[in-house]
């Protein structure tokens, strides 16, 4: 059943609604926009291009401390492997220990003894439920990077934004086709990937001729599923966006060039994970750069990366596997970015479940259903049995799952759906991997 706060928006009228968006996002603003964003962007738009390693070496090196002094997990690492600070080679961060996915979730002594109030959520590629904490130092930070990296591209703070967000912003069962609501504090129309569909998607187009956003943002699934739409019917926008930055999915070049031709703008791909990764960003000559000040990111094993971030004090990620593969290249780019260029992003996929209405829930949308746990949740797996039916497995945490857990899981799952697909939930003690090693986290059967 929906939470109490649920029924009270659904059943508010839409004013009310838009109202209770823009509330709730006056307090992301209040968070994202402050004095330490206001000094990093600074500092971003009068650095040098060239970043020697030197001060690379000088930032990894504070991280450490600051994890040596405020968190009692890396304390007791560094003693217990002779890890003597300062490092003098960026090479000897290889000493330290990866740090797994299961640590991370279930170590109390993983959080820092410092004020973090602000808590990021992810369900993850792999569907693996985690909670972490940032510092508000550590928000703004991040905020600024994303913000300087789209102004590279021309859309400045207090655009207008179109973004495709897979929260449920509106009541499945409403009767009015207006699937998005108003932020007004961030100039943000949020348009709802969960009411996508063939005869909703007119409504959309619509809504995007009248708002006229500067730019797009969010699930590229969902903006395909438009440019797919003006394209088939040879329907025209009235308007063109500085630029397209899609968010959370991996973009093939199909998807990439399809936006870019029906939108007629450039599309500006980025990597930026819930838990805190360090920020990889595309410059305009079309390569994707890791942003040096916001941390490392070294090459695993079969693509597999490591990832220590200097943007997570509040649960702090040394060499952390993060569970995406990406390819490395030790190219240089003639934007003269002096992060590291990547090849590839390898570790967001764009699967989904189809609704017997046609509607369809993305990988992401199913994934992010278990956050809303307190990390009782080891994995989970969607298998879509029937157009009507779908079966969700989850490995569960012996210690920390409680009955009222599945209750709750299942709730979420079916706010993405409508009452007409069948919805299952089975614990299991592990899900099975595929030939080549990775756990597809949705796999339609019926097809």
């Amino acid at each position: 059943m929906p939470s109490l706060h649920d029924k009270i928006y659904a059943r508010s009228p839409l004013p009310v609604q838009n109202w209770l968006i823009s509330l709730y996002g006056l307090k992301l603003y209040r968070e994202r926009y402050g004095p330490h964003y206001d000094k990093e962007l600074k500092k971003l738009r009068r650095q040098r291009l060239v970043d020697p390693d030197a001060a690379q070496l000088n930032r990894l090196n504070r991280f450490l401390h600051f994890c040596q002094r405020h968190n009692r997990y890396y304390r007791n690492l560094f003693k217990r492997h002779d890890i003597e600070l300062p490092l003098k080679h960026l090479e000897e961060l290889q000493q330290i220990p990866v740090l797994e996915k299961e640590t991370l979730r279930t170590n109390p002594d993983i959080f820092s003894d410092v004020n973090a109030p602000i808590i990021g959520s992810t369900g993850g590629t792999t569907g693996t439920a985690l909670q972490v904490r940032f510092t508000v130092e550590d928000y703004q930070a991040r905020m600024a990077h994303l913000d300087y990296f789209k102004e590279q591209h021309g859309f400045t703070k207090g655009m207008k934004r179109a973004s495709f967000t897979d929260r449920m912003i509106c009541p499945r069962d409403q009767e009015e086709p207006i699937y998005w609501r108003y932020n007004a504090p961030m100039k943000q129309m949020l348009y709802s990937v969960v009411h996508f569909h063939e005869r909703t998607i007119p409504d959309y187009v619509d809504s995007l001729n009248t708002y006229r956003p500067d730019a797009l943002d969010g699930s590229p699934s969902a903006m395909i599923e438009v440019a797919k739409y003006l394209k088939e019917t040879d329907t025209r926008l009235t308007f063109k966006p500085i630029a397209i930055f899609p968010t959370s999915e991996t973009l093939s070049p199909w998807g990439r060039a399809l936006l870019s031709e029906i939108f007629q703008a450039p599309v500006y791909d980025q990597y930026a994970s819930s838990e805190g990764a360090p920020l990889v960003t595309e410059c305009k000559h079309g390569r994707m750069h890791l942003h040096p000040e916001t941390g490392i990111i070294e090459p695993g094993e079969n693509g597999e990366i490591l990832v220590t971030s200097f943007t997570t004090h509040g649960t702090p990620l040394v060499r952390y596997r993060i569970g995406d593969r990406m390819t490395l290249s030790d190219e240089t780019c003639p934007c003269g970015h002096s992060g590291t260029v990547i090849s590839s992003i390898d570790g967001r996929q764009m699967n989904y479940v189809e609704t017997p209405e046609g509607y369809k829930v993305f990988e992401g949308d199913l994934t992010a259903t278990v956050a809303v746990l307190p990390n009782s949740v080891l994995q989970v797996q969607v298998l879509q049995h029937e157009v009507d039916q779908i079966e969700m497995l989850y490995v569960k945490d012996e210690e920390r799952f409680e009955d009222e857990h599945e209750t709750i899981l299942k709730r979420e799952v079916e706010r993405l759906f409508t009452p007409n697909m069948r919805i299952r939930l089975k614990n299991v003690p592990a899900i099975k991997k595929e030939p080549n090693g990775k756990i597809r986290v949705v796999k339609r059967l019926h097809v």
